[in-house]
């Protein structure tokens, strides 16, 4: 047992973790469907208190608490649920925030036609929703398909007063369907397994859907990491305001104010998204997701500042140039998703054309035309892609297309790199991008150069323009992603760059607050000349991040100086423009080059080395974090094997990949390695024998086919689904039965190890599964069972490269006394090997078969 571990120490088991956020997400469900069925049921006009009232207890029951439940549910590997409690609190709080509104203007008529479009795009959302829940469970469905046709008649009932009458009864159907959702998975926690039918299986598995057709990308490789994948939630959180933004500019509404709040949609998807990838170190899609959210929210606030009918801003829309930085980068991302896969690719490109036929250069007119017909295909695309991202993640393989990239990185790299003449750089910075440490910073530094970039244009923009334009771009691209930045630093353990990214969202706070009012300028000054102080110490440390923040705090610093000239009412005009626009050069630069050479993993554009580095002590190693064992040692193998005797979980080499092993004399240890796994709990865990003879001692009632397809598949990279009986428990499996398998069938595993052998030899049989976190990639070699989950195992068997790339192939056998097996994974051995056994096996079956029966008759 490891020294860190206090003895008796309890562990909570996965199903436990797994039913708490869905518990607490139906329960904020059930609570708001119910107010809102209550108000449906009533006949308007509201009183102002009333719809305050109302908005308020939506937005914290129905909103707040179920963002949590997502939270929690994204910590606990199950992406779907989280997704659908992220986009449904999102769609309380908007709700919410649209009573308040309408309580404010008293106007609740035009409310309903401003969320309408919101409320259409949550329709699309929740269609994709269902669908992907039907590989999940059997309650989430309907509950799912009662929130869209609510939201289809709260649309109707914008316009008819019997369309309310019809969702409200649709609400009370997700009540009682969510009540019993909470009893099931209460009861599951509680129990630790299923006692109420519902959540336990599906009604399609996705194991068996056959993937897609076309290569698969080479880099659409799934993390090792405890945190869920968020990528179908970003890609979904773009449309709801494509669709908002369609209406809009379409002409179905013009008061932009009521659908303001629809906008927290995508702020909350797509920054969810964003922070999930940065814990899981996705370098592209913590980047990709925020950016998508920079355009949204600022063409949001820019039309919501239009209709508040702000002096001028309309007079000089067709002048406006700061968002043409933000088109570029949009454009850097594109030709960076040419090396991730050919969907996104094809999205971004979609995207990039939106964003072009968006500018405010474009004629009033025909801009309403442009933007509102490419939001709407946007709308369409992003629908696909959300869902592909959700649905490829529960299958674990591509179900649905997503295609190969079109460019692969290498000659990327090669072409960029002989453009800025890098190609020798390439491989002296290779390891750095391999440490995730690295990137988390690098994540940090793309997001600043970014958010500063379209802010500083924007900033040089408003001299040639109305400076209240600039406000929407400056407050979301300066204010809100250096926060973000700020946030992420902290969270890398970078402090210095932390407090660059706050100082530098307080001095985009001091020019918003200028833009939106001029006379504050006397009340800034002291607060000016203070950043002013501040920012010279982030100029002072800059030479110890790379050597492009050194020109970029020079300027900046410049900009805080004509920010300080600014507000003591002695600016000249040209020294915004001139300031902010060299500035904004130098960052567009910084941008792109993280952005490419992150994703590339390596210094093809040249951002120079830290002038100041620390120094780094060679002779302090970092211990394992577990104790490791040889495998060429008998004397080793024997401290394992005791390790497991005494309910211990290690991780251990195979014919195959690396896996867990836990003994089944303890039923703790194969919940141990649902914890260390971070492994729901619908997902069995096989059998583990030394050999078929240590089966046969036990006599299971199998069939003779099945004996002698199993003689032949054992041992070796073939695992075999049988049904369950009293027969396990002879194996020595005792309580442990109820933990490995399912209710009806067991995979059983005798891997052709002679290592695993002598375990399980000296043990008794093991359950056994893929040494990764669950959804992550399997371990080829003992350092990546070390890396991934050393901190979780009470010990490593090494035996260096693991034989295979990939697991074993699981056949299903439970049919195969009819004539049928089927596949629930091609691994290791290919599915044509598998069919030639089978197939041996029924000749030799049939040829008994037939010389007994010729034998009875002669006789």
């Amino acid at each position: 047992m490891r020294p860190d571990r206090m003895e008796g120490e309890a562990e909570d088991f996965a199903a436990i973790l797994y039913a708490e956020p869905g518990a607490l997400g139906l329960i904020s469900n059930i609570v708001a469907a119910l107010m809102i069925a209550t108000e449906n049921c009533l006949d308007p006009p509201f009183s102002a208190t009333a719809l305050t009232l109302s908005g308020v207890h939506l937005i914290v029951v129905g909103g707040l608490l179920q963002i949590v439940a997502g939270l929690l549910a994204f910590r606990r590997w199950d992406h779907l649920t989280a997704t659908a409690f992220i986009v449904f609190g999102s769609l309380w709080t908007s709700m919410g925030i649209s009573r308040i509104l309408a309580a404010q203007t008293g106007d609740v008529e035009a409310s309903r036609v401003g969320t309408l479009p919101g409320l259409i795009g949550f329709m699309a959302v929740a269609v994709i929703l269902c669908v992907c829940a039907v590989t999940v469970n059997f309650l989430l469905p309907p509950v799912l398909v009662a929130i869209l046709l609510t939201l289809i008649f709260e649309g109707v009932g914008a316009s008819f007063a019997w369309g309310r009458r019809v969702a409200a009864a649709f609400e009370l159907f997700i009540v009682i369907t969510g009540v019993y959702a909470v009893v099931v998975m209460m009861l599951k926690g509680v129990s630790q397994r299923y006692i109420l039918p519902g959540f336990g299986n599906a009604p399609y598995d996705p194991l068996l859907m056959r993937a897609a057709g076309g290569p698969a990308p080479k880099n659409e490789k799934k993390k090792v990491t405890k945190y869920s994948e968020p990528m179908g939630m970003g890609f979904l959180g773009n449309v709801v305001p494509a669709a908002v933004m369609a209406f809009h500019h379409l002409g179905f509404f013009t008061d932009f104010r009521p659908a303001i709040a629809m906008f927290i949609f995508t702020t909350l998807c797509q920054v969810l998204g964003s922070f999930y990838s940065f814990l899981r170190h996705d370098f592209f899609h913590a980047i990709t997701f925020i950016i998508y959210a920079m355009f949204w929210n600022s063409r949001a606030i820019l039309q919501f500042l239009i209709s508040m009918n702000f002096p001028g801003i309309m007079d000089s829309r067709i002048n406006f140039f700061g968002q043409w930085t933000l088109i570029g980068l949009l454009i850097v991302m594109t030709i960076i998703s040419a090396s991730h896969n050919r969907v996104v690719f094809l999205y971004n490109i979609m995207f990039v054309i939106m964003a072009i036929l968006s500018v405010d250069h474009i004629p009033v007119g025909v801009h309403n035309f442009t933007f509102g017909v490419t939001a709407a295909i946007t709308a369409v695309l992003s629908l696909y892609v959300g869902m592909s991202a959700l649905e490829n993640s529960i299958a674990e393989k591509a179900v649905m297309y997503i295609g190969a990239e079109i460019i692969p990185s290498d000659k990327l790299k090669n072409f960029i790199g002989k453009i800025f003449c890098t190609l020798k750089e390439k491989e002296s910075a290779k390891n750095e991008y391999d440490d995730d440490d690295y990137i988390d910073l690098k994540i940090v530094d793309t997001l600043i150069f970014t958010g500063s970039t379209v802010a500083l244009m924007a900033l040089s923009a408003s001299e040639a323009t109305n400076p209240m334009y600039a406000v929407a771009w400056i407050m979301v691209a300066g204010v809100f992603i250096h926060l973000y930045a700020a946030r992420l630093a902290y969270a890398a353990g970078s402090l210095a760059k932390a407090y660059s990214a706050v100082v530098l969202a307080v001095i985009w706070m001091v020019w918003t607050a200028l833009f939106l009012n001029e006379n504050l300028a006397l009340a800034l000054r002291p607060l000016s000349v203070g950043l002013l102080c501040l920012f010279t110490v982030v100029m002072v440390i800059s030479p110890s991040f790379t050597r492009v923040w050194i020109p970029f705090t020079l300027l900046m610093e410049l900009v805080v100086i004509t920010q300080v000239v600014t507000v003591f009412n002695t600016n000249p005009r040209w020294m915004i423009l001139v300031t902010a626009l060299l500035a904004a050069v130098i960052s567009l630069y910084a941008a792109t080059a993280e952005y490419i050479n992150t994703f590339l993993q390596c210094s093809v554009i040249p951002v120079g080395e830290p002038l100041v580095k620390e120094k780094v002590n060679e002779a302090d190693k970092a211990e394992p974090p577990c104790p490791l064992f040889t495998s060429r040692r008998s004397s080793a193998l024997r401290q394992v094997a005791k390790l497991l005797d005494q309910g211990c979980v290690v991780g251990v080499p195979t014919d195959t990949v690396y896996a867990v092993a836990g003994s089944c004399k303890h039923p703790e240890s194969i919940k141990k390695i649902y914890n260390v796994k971070g492994r729901p709990a619908e997902k069995p865990i096989c059998l583990c024998l030394s050999s078929l003879d240590q089966l046969a001692d036990v006599n299971p009632p199998f069939s003779d086919l099945l004996w002698n397809f199993m003689r032949r598949c054992y041992p070796g990279g073939i695992s075999c689904v049988v049904p369950k009986g009293e027969w396990l428990r002879n194996l020595g499996l005792g309580d442990s039965v109820n933990y490995v398998g399912t209710a009806q069938s067991i995979c059983i595993r005798v891997p052709d190890s002679s290592v695993l052998a002598y375990l399980v030899s000296l043990s008794g049989p093991v359950a056994l599964s893929s040494a990764n976190p669950s959804g992550g990639d399997d371990s080829t070699h003992h350092d990546m069972v070390i890396n991934s989950l050393g901190d979780k195992l009470d010990g490593v068997v090494c035996d260096g490269k693991s034989n295979e790339l990939v697991a074993s192939t699981v056949v299903n056998c439970l049919k195969i006394d009819e004539g049928i097996i089927t596949y629930f994974r091609i691994g290791c051995t290919p599915q044509d090997v598998v069919d030639a056994h089978f197939e041996a096996a029924k000749a030799e079956i049939a040829s008994k078969s037939s010389k007994l029966n010729m034998h009875e008759k002669l006789s």
